[in-house]
């Protein structure tokens, strides 16, 4: 959350007398009382141009309910009702469909309902589709968010490009290669650039559950420099990035994009990253494999200033966010 947007929640809250407490996570609650009560909004972005494009809006529904559920679950909640806005700039009701099948798919993933809609139709102001899901989640547990020295810092796989960092991706191929449906380097950008943000809630609630990770951090806008909300400011992550997939080797060499912005923007292969105390490494990677996602130690907590060291040895380089 913004720092101004933060403050001035925070102001109202103590003008009325109501609890408000996460802002320095991802899910920000009231407290009612005895009940946690989470309220989330997030959006899929300009991805839904790229979608819209290769005629894939069910995905645009998919990752918005992704989005929302994945930084509810890094604050200990589960996500237990949807709300959805969808804004078009012409009536479709065949695009409407697609997104609100897609919206119903992810729902049904975490096992939330979907209790209310709005559809706008906004020539002039909406250029195509903008996706936008509303939810709220209840503690499911306790989830500290905060790393501590000794924590081994665990990365688990994306399904892609997910749903941030599109602005930079259709400026690099509407620029530098013209279509959406061309091969790079063996690379086929519509096959990748359709891939849907993967689902995480439900294995950082387990883990959580089971006690095996002291933080967990969605890589959305930001990318890698997201994670240091899980660090004090007197902690640093050293730690050393795996190879990415190719899509994102491919969009770095032909839009000639700095490494360094390249871990600020992207998620570089990496969509959820996890710290945990050393026991508790070996059955949160066999869990996190239990599930059908990769998990890669990436490195540890040391002493620091709250910065993200990363050794980027595939690419040559050594990074500081």
């Amino acid at each position: 959350m913004h720092k101004v947007a933060a403050e001035t929640i925070a102001r109202i809250a103590n003008e009325i007398g109501v609890t408000v407490g996460g802002f320095e996570g991802f899910a920000p609650y009231i407290r009612l009382d005895s009940l946690d009560l989470a309220l989330h909004v997030d959006g899929v972005g300009t991805k839904t141009l790229v979608l819209k494009e290769l005629n894939a809006p069910e995905v645009a529904g998919w990752d918005c309910v992704a989005m929302n559920a994945n930084d509810l679950a890094c604050g200990g909640f589960r996500v237990i009702a949807i709300s959805d806005y969808i804004a078009m700039g012409e009536s479709d009701v065949e695009l409407f469909r697609r997104v609100i099948n897609g919206i119903a798919s992810a729902a049904k993933y975490i096992k939330a309902p979907i209790v209310s809609g709005e559809t706008a139709i906004l020539p002039g102001l909406v250029r195509g589709l903008d996706v936008v899901c509303f939810s709220v989640g209840t503690r499911e547990v306790e989830l500290k968010g905060r790393a501590e020295i000794g924590d081994v810092v665990v990365g688990v796989e994306s399904w892609g490009v997910h749903a941030n960092g599109f602005s930079l991706v259709r400026k690099i191929v509407e620029e530098r290669v013209g279509s959406y449906r061309a091969v790079v380097g063996g690379v086929n950008l519509a096959e990748e650039l359709v891939k849907p943000t993967a689902i995480y809630h439900d294995l950082v609630l387990e883990t959580a559950k089971l006690g095996y990770i002291t933080s967990a951090t969605h890589v959305t806008g930001g990318g890698w420099s997201k994670v240091r909300r899980a660090l004090g400011n007197a902690t640093d992550m050293a730690l050393k990035a795996p190879r990415p997939p190719r899509i994102f080797e491919a969009l770095l060499s032909i839009g000639e994009v700095p490494i360094e912005e390249a871990y600020k923007v992207f998620n570089m292969g990496i969509g959820l990253i996890l710290t945990a105390r050393p026991e508790y490494v070996d059955p949160l990677l066999k869990f996190v494999e239990s599930k059908g996602f990769k998990a890669y130690i990436l490195g540890e907590v040391v002493v620091g200033r709250g910065l993200v060291q990363i050794e980027v040895g595939w690419y040559g380089k050594s990074l500081t966010l």
